[in-house]
């Protein structure tokens, strides 16, 4: 319990500083609201030639890049619209398609409309795994008093309340009654001409000119729609969907506003970008009406200065780039990776075997070491590529990989510079600390370096947008355990045992803050994960047998620390929660049990849809038992040997296992955790392992050496 009281202790301390900024304010009422729905529509489609009405009216608005990703890897145009409808990831069939089809027509109803089948679109997604509630925004209004109007299709989808109705209903908005506008509290307007240029199969591409005159289309329909509002409208527009197989981040526009500026929400934490189910709660904020439960988005605000229409388009341009180049990088980098490392165990298993003679085998066991460094280093170096401009290169692709490498070189030569690279663990301990204090550093301060890496988080993805990523968290925790290892050696070395423990709780400790504390690392499973990593380090560095109760008093305490900063998360100003104080929230509104079953889920999936990572992870444990832990040659494996001379090894890496199978099943990423970590442990402990061999048949010559002179 001891690091758990560590950790408690300081996340109390921090919540004294919570703040209280823009937590549930409303805006006026007055007007209706009208949101404008382009889907496909991106800012690299926006300027003042092609589109002048939505250019003066970014010129008096909030603006920010649209993250639209729903249920499946690409978001249909009626999957759009039904996440706004229910302020919660939702879509028509509930699965991946081929063709994005287009909304079928509502049955009129008097002066409004019925969509069809909508009780079984209902149905379908409140028993899919994000259990939406399509409906919810359409009958959020209904219950203030209000009216709900859609214009085209798509918009009846996003406007219908629960039982699929809405008030009034045009099939364009050309055909809206000018008076009509002013008489209802939300309305929803399908502007479809950028969907309508590509082919229903929606997977071809259209030229430049056929996209722009569809832009120039839409500009123009939108300008009449603008022209018909009373002034007293809040006007949203958003580029709801994807139109084709190509994902990207779409246009959010909302005025008036006094200048333009940033907008971003909690759900993103980014300035400049909020998520389609915001629009959900952005749009119920306009309107005065607040967001049902079940609407998981948050309400959007300005961040930041005000800046030119001109220069926040280009900015949104290279982030959707840079976003594109990243998501479709992933395979291509996964795939070379898990081809390198098994390589690198092939490489390091031939190294370790073979009866390699004098000199030859001293260079082959340096080489490897240097390898298996290299090997180790990889996902600290995809990070640091961020801190260069690689997506404004001609070739970004190859650029990026250049850099990745470049960095991988670097890191390498700084371990084994000094004197410390004759050293067991060392150089290992100098990587593994690099990587632990550059992956800190970037989380407390906005986790700018895991953002469009192949290895952290992905906007047009979204699987998250702040603090750790699973892949981030394995790698973290990883470098930490061993860091810890690295320095109770040095302690233990000296005579300072019970100073080694010390140094592996407290940093242990404060690691698992950066881990669990909401503004950065808000990791919910690896929080839980980490404390038994934490312990189980220290009890091995003190010599202690690790039992049962000591594995069960971990868990325990990781639960703990979690839920307190959870709770500490839940009581903050709902604007500034993170999904930490949601769960919370979900906890104590008994809806807990939907989000935990949906995790389990796609744990439970990993293994079948992340190969790479299955493969990698059975290869490294493979690896790991086979040529370092039991080679058939030697009566001890090579790993023992290195056991021999730097015993904390076994702790790191005995802690970084345990932290990395508990993670397997307590992270939704699930065989991502264990991937990763062993990525970096295997690695580290092979240079280990290498560097025991070279110093050990040194000494064994010079003792033969000896004996032939006697």
């Amino acid at each position: 319990m001891l690091v758990s009281l560590a950790v408690v202790v300081p996340l109390l301390g921090c919540a004294l500083g919570f703040g209280t900024a823009h937590a549930g304010a409303r805006e006026d009422p007055d007007g209706p609201v009208v949101v404008v729905g382009v889907p496909g529509l991106r800012w690299d489609d926006l300027d003042p030639r092609d589109a002048p009405n939505l250019w003066r009216l970014a010129g008096r608005a909030g603006l920010a890049n649209l993250s639209t990703y729903t249920v499946s890897g690409v978001t249909c145009p009626v999957d759009g619209w039904l996440t706004v409808s229910a302020g919660q990831r939702a879509s028509l069939y509930g699965g991946e398609r081929a063709v994005c089809d287009l909304p079928a027509p509502p049955s009129p109803s008097g002066s409004g409309a019925i969509v069809p089948g909508f009780a079984q679109i209902r149905a379908r997604n409140l028993h899919g795994k994000y259990a939406a509630r399509v409906g919810s925004l359409g009958t959020a209004i209904h219950r203030s008093g209000g009216l709900t109007m859609a214009a085209g299709p798509g918009a009846a989808f996003a406007a219908a309340d629960d039982q699929g109705r809405v008030d009034f209903y045009s099939p364009a908005p050309e055909a809206v009654p000018p008076a009509r506008w002013a008489s209802v509290r939300l309305a929803v307007v399908d502007v479809d001409d950028v969907q309508r240029a590509y082919p229903r199969a929606g997977s071809a591409t259209i030229s430049r000119t056929r996209r722009a005159a569809a832009v120039r289309q839409a500009d123009r329909r939108i300008g009449g729609v603008l022209t018909a509002l009373p002034a007293s409208a809040k006007v949203v527009v958003a580029g709801v969907s994807d139109t084709t197989r190509r994902n990207s981040l779409h246009v959010l526009m909302t005025a008036p506003g006094l200048r333009p500026r940033y907008l971003t929400s909690a759900s993103t934490r980014r300035q400049g970008l909020v998520t389609l189910t915001d629009l959900t709660a952005g749009a119920l904020s306009a309107a005065g009406v607040p967001a049902p439960a079940a609407v998981v988005g948050r309400a959007w605000h300005p961040e930041g200065e005000p800046v030119t229409v001109a220069a926040a388009a280009d900015s949104f341009g290279d982030a959707n780039r840079a976003a594109e180049i990243s998501q479709h990088t992933m395979t291509p980098f996964w795939i070379a990776f898990m081809a390198g490392q098994l390589l690198l165990y092939a490489a390091g298993a031939l190294a370790l075997r073979r009866n390699w003679q004098g000199g030859r085998r001293r260079r082959i066991l340096a080489a490897t070491r240097t390898v298996a460094l290299c090997g180790a280093a990889g996902p600290l170096a995809t990070y640091l590529v961020n801190l260069l401009p690689w997506s404004r290169s001609p070739h970004p692709v190859t650029t990026m990989f250049a850099c990745v490498a470049g960095f991988d070189i670097l890191l390498v030569t700084a371990a084994l510079a000094g004197r410390w690279r004759r050293d067991v663990i060392a150089p290992g301990t100098i990587i593994a600390a690099l990587t632990m204090v550059t992956f800190a550093t970037d989380v407390m301060t906005g986790a700018r370096l895991q953002w469009d890496s192949v290895t952290g988080y992905n906007p047009i993805i979204a699987g998250r947008f702040y603090g750790f990523a699973n892949i981030a968290f394995a790698a973290y925790a990883t470098a930490v355990l061993l860091t810890a290892a690295g320095l109770a050696h040095l302690l233990v070395t000296r005579g300072h045992r019970r100073g080694a423990v010390i140094v592996v709780l407290v940093l242990g400790a404060a690691a698992e803050v950066v881990t669990a504390w909401p503004d950065w690392g808000a990791k919910f499973g690896g929080t839980i994960a980490f404390v038994p990593g934490i312990v189980l380090t220290a009890l091995i560095v003190a010599g202690r047998r690790i039992s049962p109760a000591h594995v069960v008093g971990c868990l325990a305490a990781g639960v703990v620390v979690i839920a307190t900063s959870a709770f500490i998360d839940y009581s903050r100003p709902p604007a500034d929660r993170t999904h930490l104080g949601e769960f919370a929230g979900q906890v104590l509104n008994g809806q807990a049990a939907t989000v935990m079953t949906r995790k389990a889920g796609a744990m439970l999936r990993s293994v079948g849809h992340s190969p790479e990572l299955t493969v990698l992870t059975v290869a490294a444990l493979l690896f790991l038992w086979l040529a370092l832990i039991r080679p058939t040659r030697w009566r001890a494996g090579a790993l023992e040997l290195a056991y021999g001379r730097a015993p904390a090894l076994r702790a790191g890496l005995g802690g970084a296992f345990a932290t990395s199978m508990i993670g397997f099943l307590v992270e939704d990423s699930g065989i991502s955790v264990p991937g990763i970590a062993l990525a970096i442990a295997v690695p580290l402990a092979l240079a280990a392992a290498t560097r025991t061999l070279a110093i050990h048949r040194r000494a064994a010559g010079a003792s033969l050496a000896e004996d032939g002179d006697g």
